[in-house]
């Protein structure tokens, strides 16, 4: 079996894995390849650049490259083997979903070996590890990617696969009963860029989709119309300039695409319709989708001071059809089936009677789960409470998947300097193998930038790391760390009202101008009664606030301000001000179920009884309970069961308002729909819907926060014409 063309592809698509990782592991994949393209009957009807890029490809994103094509085969073939592609692609997703779900985790991308053997993965790693399960059966897939929402502070990453000779989309580790069908599907239709990925040559657009520049080794491709409404934009900058696409999300600039500009400045996309920020160097432009196709970039503001802004989100499709009875009986079995699979598995990974013997390790070793016997095989090595102290500098992401070979390397490198500092000190900035989100190693190739230089620094036996506020390096100097580059800086005082809830990455961030582009700058947020002082480098920065809308736009204010060396300012953080028009909305729900019936507002509450929030809520309705009664109100109730009604105060609120209806059925489908739908977090509860008289959504909420009923209280006085708030 000749696989020559399969390696020469990989070691043109993948210039930079191919000089990391073993010839071997390429050897490897180009040999499965090729069976699967002589024996597997859709793979050898690929069209020849889709089978390179979408099932010769070992990589999907910017995961960790192990081996585990031959293990997903061994475990899948006799599943799929003999049917159609469509159902290959179901049957294979419903495995992925009977060993991992969804936990979040740090930014490091786990390989999709690990994400099987641990159970477990944020959304870019589910749709990585569907993605290579599909490929090692010879089916073409890849991942897309929504880089940022404009809607609601996130991102999320899904699955396309190649079915007779079409692209269809499912959700990772999340099996619905046909393609084309997944939670995130009305999020996307909101959208402003969706991409996917090739490597190596990728000339057939009709394949890839339009082409949107390099990332590193891939290409990005633009998949947005799939999804969303979009039209053809034109942005200006000068000649040969990159422009790059921002969405306002976490309170910050976020970068979506990168685009380099032609000989006349001009560089043209597909988007959907949303605003965005465009920057060039010292220029930008705020552009508006929804009214606006060209945007020219000029320089930037460089006065200091406060100025106001508003941020839009697409509005996109109002709903998704929903699913029948008979198949959300399916799919809730179908789930609850590959959930009791997958609990088990977890819960047989670790070992009580080995963990018993290592008590100071019993929580480290429970998180370890599929990497149980490689953290207890370390720690069986001998007594040396140095082993325990490296495993506590870990992460839970690290404690998956760390080798044995690179714990044994950074005990031996760090022991000799063991006593020699504080040990909060040998810990955190010498013992620890973990330096940013590199992937772990033993440091044998050198490691890039920064990184490489606490690196060097840490073996020769000087405590180092990356500074949180910019990546600067920090080294021990016996009394403090201090900058190994020596630096200017200044103070801030920072300022707020009493009742302002400011939350870093949330409602409020803080970038540096470094004399090219702005640098976000991250702080702890810890404020001490109404005041947050830092010191920072000398330079120019920017504050920028948020105030996140029901409906997904957002109301902001930036701030352009000086530090000064050796100086001390203070700068006052007010959040925009919120009208009470400002949070309403007017979306369609996404069920017929739940459309009340028209002619008075109506009051949809997802409730976890006995849950703190839920319990906080609750409490302010029975507080509230006069002047809620007196509305009228169609109230909507949804419990997870007839025995949360017994939970006492649940119990009180539902015997002193009369005509509250009560439903126990579907609580976790119809929550999860409605908040998705609405771009809220599907796992805060209690969800809280107002609609109009129209039946149409009108203000949404998940958990909770102080004031939250009489917030409420409001928008209902509001809907049903008893306000005249403005």
């Amino acid at each position: 079996m000749n696989q020559t063309a399969e390696l020469a592809y990989l070691k043109a698509a993948l210039p930079e894995d191919w000089a990391q990782y073993p010839t071997t592991f390429f050897e490897t994949c180009a040999a499965h390849a090729r069976w699967l393209r002589e024996h597997v009957p859709w793979c050898r009807a690929l069209p020849e650049e889709a089978y390179f890029q979408y099932v010769v490809c070992p990589r999907v994103n910017d995961e960790a490259l192990l081996p585990h094509r031959k293990r997903f085969f061994s475990l899948l073939w006799d599943r799929v083997r003999g049917k159609s592609e469509t159902e290959a692609v179901l049957e294979v997703n419903r495995w992925c979903h009977e060993h991992a779900s969804y936990e979040p985790q740090d930014a490091r991308t786990a390989a999709p070996i690990t994400v099987f053997s641990c159970g477990s993965g944020r959304c870019g790693e589910e749709s990585a590890f569907l993605v290579a399960a599909l490929r090692s059966v010879g089916l073409a897939a890849r991942q897309v990617y929504v880089p940022r929402w404009s809607h609601c502070d996130d991102n999320h990453a899904w699955v396309e696969a190649l079915c007779e000779g079409q692209w269809h989309f499912l959700g990772a580790c999340e099996p619905e009963c046909t393609l084309d069908r997944g939670w995130f599907q009305t999020a996307a239709s909101r959208a402003i860029l969706v991409h996917s990925r090739t490597f190596g040559p990728a000339e057939d657009e009709a394949l890839h989709g339009e082409a949107l520049g390099l990332d590193g080794q891939a290409r990005l491709h633009n998949q947005t119309a799939r999804y969303a409404k979009t039209k053809r934009c034109t942005f200006f900058a000068a000649p040969r300039e990159t422009i790059t696409l921002e969405v306002f999300n976490e309170a910050r600039f976020c970068p979506i695409a990168a685009l380099p500009a032609g000989e006349d400045g001009r560089v043209t996309v597909e988007l959907g319709l949303g605003d965005l920020h465009l920057t060039a160097g010292d220029k930008e432009a705020f552009f508006h989708g929804e009214t606006e196709s060209t945007a020219v970039l000029h320089a930037s503001a460089t006065e200091t001071g406060w100025t106001a802004f508003s941020f839009h989100a697409p509005q996109g499709r109002e709903t998704a059809a929903p699913l029948s009875p008979a198949q959300r009986h399916a799919r809730e079995a179908m789930l609850a089936h590959g959930d009791a699979i997958r609990k088990r598995r977890i819960a047989g990974m670790f070992d009580a009677r080995r963990a018993a013997a290592h008590p100071a390790c019993a929580a480290l070793l429970q998180k370890a789960r599929g990497n149980f016997d490689t953290l207890c095989t370390f720690l069986e090595e001998s007594p040396d409470p140095l082993r325990a102290a490296l495993l506590g500098t870990l992460s839970e992401k690290d404690l998956r998947d760390v080798p044995l070979s690179v714990l044994d390397f950074h005990l031996r490198r760090a022991r000799p300097w063991q006593g020699k500092f504080p040990k909060a000190v040998f810990e955190r900035a010498l013992l620890c193998p973990r330096i940013e989100n590199e992937p772990l190693s033993d440091w044998s190739r050198p490691l890039p930038g920064t990184l490489g230089k606490v690196a060097s620094l840490r073996k020769q036996g000087t405590p180092a790391y990356l500074r949180a506020l910019d990546g600067a390096v920090m080294v021990w100097d016996g009394e403090g760390f201090r900058p190994l580059s020596p630096e200017q800086t200044g103070r801030v005082r920072f300022q707020k009202a009493p009742d302002a809830r400011l939350s870093f990455r949330q409602n409020w961030s803080l970038s540096y101008w470094d004399g090219a582009a702005w640098r976000e700058r991250m702080l702890s947020d810890d404020w001490q009664e109404n005041v947050f002082e830092t010191e920072l480098p000398a330079g120019r920065y920017r504050v920028l606030l948020s105030a996140r809308l029901p409906g997904g736009g957002q109301l902001a204010k930036r701030c352009l301000f000086d530090v000064r060396e050796g100086e001390t300012d203070s700068l006052p953080l007010e959040l925009p001000q919120v009208h009470l028009k400002d949070l309403l909305f007017s979306r369609a729900l996404p069920l017929p179920e739940l459309v009340p019936p028209p002619g008075k507002p109506a009051l949809l509450c997802w409730l976890e009884a006995g849950a703190e929030p839920t319990e906080h809520v609750l409490r302010e309705c029975l507080a509230a309970l006069p002047v809620l009664r007196a509305l009228p109100v169609t109230v909507r109730v949804f419990v997870r069961g007839k025995t949360a009604l017994a939970q006492p105060t649940l119990a009180a609120v539902l015997a002193a308002w009369d005509g509250i209806s009560v439903e126990t059925a579907g609580w976790a489908y119809t929550a999860a729909c409605t908040a998705r739908h609405l771009g809220l977090e599907p796992e805060r509860f209690p969800l809280l819907v107002a609609c109009g008289r129209d039946g149409r959504a009108a203000y949404a909420s998940a958990g909770y926060e102080v004031g939250a009923v009489d917030l409420l209280r409001r928008i209902l006085e509001f809907l049903c014409g008893q306000s005249t708030e403005k």
